[in-house]
């Protein structure tokens, strides 16, 4: 039997007291499966117009429904039946799995943040105390140990291999490290990082009594204050780096864990074990990854259609006709460029080497068995002489962010591109660039080793920087304005779950009378 490293054998305990903690329920919510068919069809339309990791789409539908269901001012006691059976209306939840006592644990949760957005000043502090709501009842519904413990694990290995730069207080940099961990690691949004540092630092919040919260608000929101000082960290950038090219063998340890933890405890007793699971596992998620890819495209492509055929219809269009004549080579290029270059920019990617794999497992082996650090990664303030370059390094890519539009608006010109078209086509350049860049960045959860990347191939990704840093910026206001998803909230959702509520309860009264039959 090997021994485990301090952190390891902490790792491993953990792992084994979350499998224990882990119960069914009994006395659960069910619902009828007409209704769930026509829940499930709606959010995966819903789900296709956001951009969101999978992880992070149950949240969104939560803090969805509450704000739809809390609008109208409905009471508490009302609300957290409807967003439980909404809930497994979409199958976020599974059928028959949530206990009936949970709509009394959930109502009380509503009831805080009721209260918090009467004292709330501003809009966007609403906003945030609803997202922050969605998170809580989350994990309220659908307790699971194993992300959070993963998180620390991860934390904790990484916090004596980073240094950053003139930060002398220790606790400081680990929650830095931290930070970069549910960023980079768990992919977590802004929100569920705040959560969980919430409860960390202020965990009063998650205890408070309904009539104490008046009380306790101010004192809460100056932990807020601080926590988003945090999340300003100036190196934040530079830290989720590092900690994305250390974060392949942790990913393959969630996935060990995740799919089958006792096999996990029981292969950790031996690091021959551990690295022959871990090595006919990685072939398995190399393929799932090529599978991940594809339905991230899927969704991109599907998003950009609904957006182009809106911005088609509401400019494009009426501008033509405006001007007296149809461009049909613009509408073409404007129709066909976004799913075509979707496809191009992602054909690319490739399945990694046994040398990717080796590494892999090599720092798998090291994270859980030994405590000897090898290297420590800097991040903070670069010499002077790098600096230097990157000035120059920087006149250079301004000149061709500028250069590469001008290029760009020529070529439509001579394509006789009106400057509706051209809008258009710039837009979706920019927005299924970046989306690309996305899809792309899921290939790398598995991969550890630097990418050997030519020159030819150097050169175009240098082409596409200010392309997907302008896609990046537009992705980044489209969410907030969101016309789509707008739309499908507030005028086709609403009156869907009211239908699916008819539909609901006929089920249970045709159910009933089948049964007056065989008890009279």
């Amino acid at each position: 039997m090997d021994s485990l490293s301090i952190n390891g054998s902490e790792f491993v305990k953990g792992v084994n007291f979350a499998l224990k903690k882990l119960e069914s329920y009994e006395d659960t919510i069910k619902t009828s499966r007409a209704a769930s068919s026509l829940a499930v069809a709606y959010e995966a339309a819903r789900n296709a117009v956001e951009f969101r990791s999978e992880h992070l789409i149950r949240q969104a539908a939560i803090v969805r429904i509450l704000r739809r269901r809390l609008i109208l001012k409905a009471p508490s006691e009302r609300v957290a039946p409807l967003l439980i059976r909404e809930l497994v209306w979409a199958r976020y939840l599974k059928d028959d799995f949530v206990p009936v006592s949970k709509s009394a644990e959930i109502e009380n949760i509503i009831d805080k943040y009721q209260i918090s957005f009467e004292l709330a000043k501003d809009k966007e502090l609403k906003e945030w105390l609803l997202q922050l709501a969605g998170c809580e009842i989350e994990e309220s519904l659908v307790f699971n140990p194993y992300p959070q413990l993963l998180i620390n694990f991860t934390s904790e290995s990484l916090q004596s291999r980073i240094k950053i730069l003139g930060i002398d207080d220790e606790k400081e940099k680990d929650i830095q490290v931290y930070i970069a961990v549910e960023r980079a690691f768990a992919k977590n949004s802004e929100i569920f990082i705040t959560y969980h540092l919430l409860k960390a630092i202020y965990p009063k919040w998650f205890k408070v009594e309904t009539m104490e919260i008046k009380n306790i608000f101010p004192e809460f929101l100056d932990i807020k204050k601080e926590i988003d000082k945090k999340l300003s960290f100036p190196f934040r950038v530079e830290m989720r780096r590092e900690v994305s090219k250390m974060a392949a063998p942790f990913n393959v340890i969630r996935e060990m864990v995740i799919r089958n933890p006792e096999e996990f405890i029981k292969n950790s007793e031996a690091k021959e074990e551990l690295e022959k699971s871990g090595g006919e596992l990685l072939e398995k998620l190399y393929a799932e990854n090529t599978g991940r890819s594809v339905r991230a495209s899927t969704r991109s492509i599907i998003y950009i259609f609904l957006t182009k055929m809106i911005l088609g219809l509401a400019l494009e269009l009426p501008f033509d006709l405006f001007l007296g004549r149809t461009n049909f080579l613009a509408l073409a290029i404007n129709l066909l460029f976004p799913p075509g270059l979707m496809f191009l920019l992602n054909a690319r990617i490739r399945t990694p080497d046994a040398e990717n794999t080796s590494n892999i497992l090599k720092k798998m082996e090291e994270y859980i068995y030994s405590d000897n650090i090898t290297n420590i990664v800097e991040v903070g303030k670069r010499k002077r002489a790098e600096s230097v370059f990157e000035k120059i390094f920087l006149l250079i890519y301004s000149t061709l962010f500028i250069g590469i539009f001008v290029f760009i608006i020529w070529g439509l010109n001579k394509l006789h591109f009106n400057i509706v078209s051209q809008g258009i086509f710039i837009f979706f350049l920019c927005v299924v660039s970046f989306f690309a860049y996305r899809v792309r960045s899921i290939s790398k959860d598995y991969v550890y080793q630097e990418p050997k990347e030519g020159i030819v191939s150097s050169f175009v990704d240098f082409l596409f920087l200010p392309i997907i840093r302008v896609g990046q910026w537009l992705s980044s206001q489209i969410a907030k304005l969101n016309v789509l998803g707008f739309i499908f909230d507030f005028i086709i959702e609403a009156p869907l779950k009211a239908f699916l509520a008819v539909i609901e309860e006929w089920v249970h009264f045709v159910r009933a009378k089948k049964e007056e039959i065989f008890t009279e």
